[in-house]
């Protein structure tokens, strides 16, 4: 276990973006994890998040006057403990769990190549990409729950995990994950290289459609799921209707709607809705917290006027 004080947050997340935390504290084992909270009971410490790769996150500009807690990978981190079923901490990126698995001849993940995540923050937002989502291989996972300061640490199945669109019960109940299992599928030669191919073409897609070359946090909102509020949305744009059923995988492109809404190059500050992908506000370079927050609630007024419902904020903001 590593502890730093009066941390400046933003050069650990993708955005660039966020003011000083109290502590941050890396942890490797379930025995660090019971020291930080040992600590964290020692302080007087009752606020704390779980922090993965950092990139799906808003922290405000505002000192954080808790605890930031870092899942690293141990030195095993990746494992296969039977033929089609791989298990991998929580702090493991999610493209390596993807590589191992074609070393291993198995497939199963490649729709998520190019992912910014690690197996814990894809468990608890249960991402997904391309009409998959990572709860369609989960098998299991180890987590951990803080009662009266102390982590009670639990096995949950994939029933019991709750998964439904960017949820699960870990993000429901503040859970920490510990590892997961994935169960996959074994291939012979040729499958597991169209997969990695599948892969690959992800990876590439995400290059040139998404803003990577500004600091980002990913998707600001939730595509449009709900039924009566993709029914709002053909009543404005009835020629949307064919997109949902071929394109969209029966939800509504939150990108393609901000853009059609002449959102497009909207700015605050150094914060910008991306031209090349409307659901990223990108930092051009000094943006703060707030800058963003501004964008996204004059998006959901705009949805407000335009559709009568406010879009789902899929990014988490900490405060």
């Amino acid at each position: 276990m590593k502890v730093y004080a009066d941390f400046e947050i933003r050069n650990e997340l993708w955005y660039k973006i966020g003011g000083k935390v109290r502590y941050l504290i890396d942890v490797e084992s379930k025995e660090d994890i019971k020291k930080a909270f040992e600590l964290l009971k020692k302080e007087k410490i009752k606020k704390f998040f779980f922090l993965g790769l950092g990139s799906n996150l808003i922290f405000k500009d505002e000192y954080f006057a808790g605890a930031v807690i870092r899942f690293l990978p141990s030195s095993n981190p990746i494992r296969l403990i039977r033929p089609h079923i791989i298990e991998a901490d929580a702090g493991v990126v999610l493209d390596d769990v993807i590589n191992f698995a074609f070393d291993h001849n198995l497939v199963g993940l490649e729709w998520a190549g190019g992912l910014p995540g690690q197996v814990g923050a894809a468990i608890r937002g249960n991402v997904g990409a391309f009409g998959s989502e990572i709860k369609d291989s989960v098998k299991e996972a180890e987590v951990f729950e803080i009662i009266n300061n102390k982590p009670r640490f639990k096995v949950l199945r994939r029933f019991e995990l709750q998964f439904s669109y960017r949820n699960s019960i870990v993000k429901k109940k503040k859970l920490g994950v510990i590892n997961a299992q994935f169960r996959l599928t074994s291939a012979d030669q040729g499958v597991v290289n169209r997969a990695r191919q599948t892969y690959l073409n992800n990876i590439e897609y995400r290059k040139i459609r998404h803003p990577l070359e500004y600091p980002n946090c990913g998707s600001i909102f939730k595509n449009i799921s709900d039924p009566a509020h993709i029914q709002k949305i053909l009543e404005v744009y009835p020629d949307l209707e064919e997109k949902i059923i071929r394109e969209w995988h029966g939800k509504v492109a939150m990108g393609y709607l901000i853009k059609r809404l002449d959102l497009s190059g909207y700015r605050v500050g150094d914060a910008l809705v991306s031209p090349k992908h409307c659901n990223f506000i990108v930092n051009l370079g000094s943006a703060k917290a707030s800058d963003v927050l501004s964008i996204i609630k004059l998006i959901q007024n705009k949805f407000a006027e335009t559709f009568d419902f406010v879009p789902e904020v899929e990014v988490e903001i900490i405060q």
